[in-house]
């Protein structure tokens, strides 16, 4: 008989660490709009390492259900988690590069 595991707790690590990833990653984008980069650089960093820890609470989870051979137990709020994710990790670097270019723009024209 196959192990039952819970995804729950697991898939709701994925979602905080994402979701506190994308509040840095926009108030990093609100910083650097207003000319703070020091500010803008602490922010995008901090989404950095909170997009890490959720990329690996996924591969965790992933990982313990291909272990158990579960992948069948794949649940709804796992693909929302997953979704989450996805979406998050797009916004984060699409706001790294635009703080790249407000800087940039920043050097340029003072």
């Amino acid at each position: 008989m196959k192990e039952k595991i819970n995804t729950e707790l697991d898939s709701m690590a994925i979602i905080l660490h994402a979701g506190n990833a994308k509040s840095c990653a926009f108030e990093a984008m609100m910083e650097v709009k207003q000319g703070n980069v020091e500010s803008y650089n602490d922010k995008y960093q901090e989404a950095r390492k909170e997009i890490v820890l959720a990329k690996k609470a996924h591969a965790e989870l992933l990982r313990k259900l291909s272990a158990a051979e579960c992948m069948e137990n794949i649940d709804l709020l796992l693909v929302h988690a997953e979704g989450h994710l996805s979406s998050t990790d797009i916004a984060v670097e699409l706001i790294g590069d635009i703080g790249e270019l407000y800087k940039w723009k920043e050097n340029l024209y003072g």
